[in-house]
């Protein structure tokens, strides 16, 4: 056995009261067993910093890759509600504009790079993702959608390049008044929204158009060669 003296704060103490008690206030004990779940997070997850990063996925959702293209494939080009868009916080901690690089904690393979004329309240938002397009067009989407809810930051342009995609957000007046929240609403739908308000209408609508789809014959013939099994 090796003996060795540590030195400890009361904030220390007070962090591991709870593992304290529970061997009776032995402290050799209780540090014993937090070099153990130490080791075996380090082992598990390879450092504290990506260990630490679990407690803000345990929220998420583990999709297999072949469910997730066909996610992102039939939402592209669809909003999502304002509700849905403020959700990433529930697993990303933003306070600040930078911490949006978060965002790829989620799981998709993108790089972000955030670029803002001021971190807390900015007039003008920059940002480039790197990875796969359909990826990069997915969160490019999140994103611009929280600032435009949470900054009144509008879409002014996206660059979509094979390898990346860029999106320059800028305020569009003080976005308290209604011209402002359209200007803003009508910039999302122009560049990632092109869909949106169809499917809005046909969700709205569900019988009405499938019967007015289901009516054509090539639309049939579709449904055989793409579901073959359901046909048999």
């Amino acid at each position: 056995m090796i003996r060795k003296n540590i030195s400890l704060y009361e904030e220390d103490m007070k962090k591991i009261k709870q593992i304290t008690e529970k061997h009776e206030g032995n402290l050799s004990a209780a540090m014993r067993e937090i070099i153990d779940f130490v080791d075996f997070m380090l082992r598990k997850f390879g450092s504290l910093e990506e260990a630490k990063k679990i407690e803000r996925r345990t929220k998420g959702v583990c999709l297999p890759s072949e469910m997730l293209n066909w996610f992102l494939t039939y939402t592209s080009e669809c909003l999502p509600d304002e509700d849905a868009a403020g959700s990433i916080e529930e697993i990303c901690a933003i306070e600040s504009i930078s911490d949006l690089a978060e965002i790829a904690d989620i799981g998709l393979p993108v790089d972000i790079e955030v670029d803002a004329d001021d971190d807390q309240n900015p007039s003008a938002v920059t940002i480039r993702l790197t990875g796969e397009k359909m990826y990069t067009e997915f969160v490019a989407k999140i994103m611009a959608c929280f600032l435009a809810e949470n900054r009144g930051l509008a879409v002014e342009d996206v660059f979509r390049h094979t390898a990346f995609t860029k999106v320059k957000m800028k305020r569009e007046g003080r976005g308290e008044s209604e011209g402002d929240y359209k200007k803003v609403r009508d910039s999302l739908i122009k560049h990632f929204g092109e869909r949106h308000i169809m499917m809005q209408e046909i969700l709205n609508k569900p019988r009405f158009w499938n019967a007015m789809i289901n009516a054509t014959v090539e639309w049939g013939e579709v449904q055989r060669y793409k579901y073959p099994k359901i046909y048999r």
